[in-house]
């Protein structure tokens, strides 16, 4: 009877060390901040609408200028409207050029799995992007 007990008491402890250390490391889950390169590198990667005129405004971002699309009701032509915003790096944030003076720096935030992106200036929500054909919706 002691070696059934100390057999089954061994398998329990086997059974427990195995199951508890093959489980995945949390830390594994949470999300890295994104360097600022690689911030960028999400702007660039895809179709962004703009906040409540997500069926009519769309930015892409490509050789360190930002386009701008009008359409209706998600019906985006092929060609942006003419001019352009240029945007440099600086340090840990975003600057952009709007022209003719107005010079704006931007803390940026990516969240969603990467569907969503945010612009703050001086830690105030300044404007908001989600990506096109995304499931952004399912964030908010």
């Amino acid at each position: 009877m002691r070696v059934v007990a100390k057999t089954i008491y061994t398998a329990l402890i086997t059974f427990s060390i195995v199951f508890f250390s093959s489980c995945e490391n949390s830390a594994d889950d949470i999300q890295k901040e994104l360097s600022i390169q690689q911030k960028v590198e999400q702007l660039k990667s895809g179709q962004w609408l703009l906040k409540d005129f997500e069926d009519r405004v769309m930015h892409t971002y490509k050789d360190g200028k930002q386009f701008t699309y009008y359409g209706t009701n998600n019906v985006f032509p092929d060609e942006a409207i003419p001019g352009t915003q240029t945007y440099t790096i600086e340090g840990d944030r975003l600057t952009f050029d709007y022209n003719f003076g107005n010079i704006i720096t931007f803390d940026v935030k990516v969240s969603c799995d990467n569907n969503i992106i945010e612009f703050y200036k001086d830690g105030e929500l300044n404007k908001t992007l989600y990506r096109r054909n995304s499931n952004y919706k399912d964030c908010l």
